[in-house]
C-alpha cells in the first residue's frame, strides 16, 4: 500500500515528466529561426557611419559550391568526397542557411538529380544539357552575388573570382540564372575528379561557385539580441534547424 507522501511524490514526478514531454513536442514549432551571424554581431553596426563593415567587405559571407558531372560519374565523385550524401528533392540548404540553391533542366523544367555532401552540392548533368540555376535568399536583407561557372564570371566572361559580382537578390527573394554574357548555361564534359578538389577562386570546368555578400544598400540596423522564442529550452538545439549551428 502506498503511503500519502510517496503517493504525492509519484504524482509530482509524473506531472514533471508530462510537462517536459509537452515542451519538447512543441519545441520545433515555437522556436523562431535565428538570423545569420552577420545580423547578430554588434560589431557590424557603426553609429554615425552610412554603412556597416559587412556591407563593404570584399570577403564573402559564404560561398555556395556546386560540382557537376555526367550521371554515370556523379556517384564516383560523391564517394570520393568521403562524407554522407543526402539526396535533394528541389532546393538544398547551403552553408549556414543564408541561401537555398537548386538546378533545373531547362527542357523539362524538372529538378536535376543532386546530392548535398560535405557542404558541396553535387549535380548530375549530361554534356550540352541546358540548365537553370535558382537561388532563394532566406534572409530579410538584400544580398549581392558573384557567380563563377566553369572558371568564368557569368557577368563579364572573364576569369571567375570570389568577389562581389553585382548580381542582386532581394530580401527573401528568388534569383534565376540561365544565361551568362557568353551564352546559355550548359553542362560541359568533365573528366576525372579534379573539379572536386579545386577550391581556387577561379574554379574550373565542372565547378560553380556563388560568393554571397550583404548588399551595400542593406538597411543599417542595430545589434540584435536573441528573443525568448529563439532560445531553446534547457540549452538544447532547436529541432529542425541544424544549419543554424554549422
Amino acid at each position: 500500500m502506498t503511503s500519502g507522501n510517496a503517493g504525492r511524490t509519484s504524482v509530482w514526478i509524473k506531472a514533471v515528466v508530462a510537462a517536459g514531454i509537452s515542451l519538447f513536442a512543441s519545441c520545433g514549432s515555437t522556436i523562431a529561426p535565428l538570423r545569420p551571424a552577420w545580423q547578430q554581431d554588434p560589431n557590424l553596426f557603426h553609429q554615425g557611419f552610412p554603412a556597416r563593415a559587412a556591407q563593404t567587405t570584399m570577403q564573402p559571407h559564404m560561398v555556395a559550391r556546386v560540382v557537376y558531372a555526367a550521371p554515370e560519374q556523379i556517384g564516383q565523385m560523391v564517394e570520393a568526397q568521403g562524407d554522407v550524401p543526402e539526396k535533394q528533392r528541389g532546393f538544398a540548404r547551403m552553408g549556414d542557411g543564408t541561401v537555398d540553391l537548386a538546378l533545373l533542366d531547362v527542357a523539362s523544367g524538372r529538378w536535376l538529380e543532386s546530392y548535398l555532401c560535405g557542404g558541396i552540392l553535387f549535380v548530375a548533368g549530361s554534356p550540352h544539357q541546358a540548365y537553370r540555376m535558382v537561388l532563394k535568399n532566406r534572409t530579410p536583407m538584400p544580398l549581392e552575388l558573384g557567380v563563377g561557372v566553369d572558371g568564368k564570371d557569368v557577368r563579364t566572361g572573364g576569369a571567375a573570382s570570389l568577389g562581389r559580382g553585382g548580381l542582386r537578390v532581394e530580401p527573401r527573394g528568388t534569383f534565376v540564372l540561365d544565361h551568362a554574357v557568353y551564352g546559355p548555361l550548359v553542362f560541359k564534359a568533365v573528366s576525372g575528379n579534379a573539379a572536386l578538389f579545386d577550391a581556387s577562386p577561379q574554379g574550373r570546368t565542372g565547378v560553380m561557385q556563388l560568393a554571397v555578400f550583404l548588399a551595400g544598400d542593406a538597411p543599417s540596423i542595430g545589434p540584435e539580441k536573441l528573443r525568448a522564442s529563439q532560445i531553446a529550452p534547457l540549452g538544447l538545439f532547436p529541432i529542425g534547424r541544424p544549419e543554424q549551428y554549422r
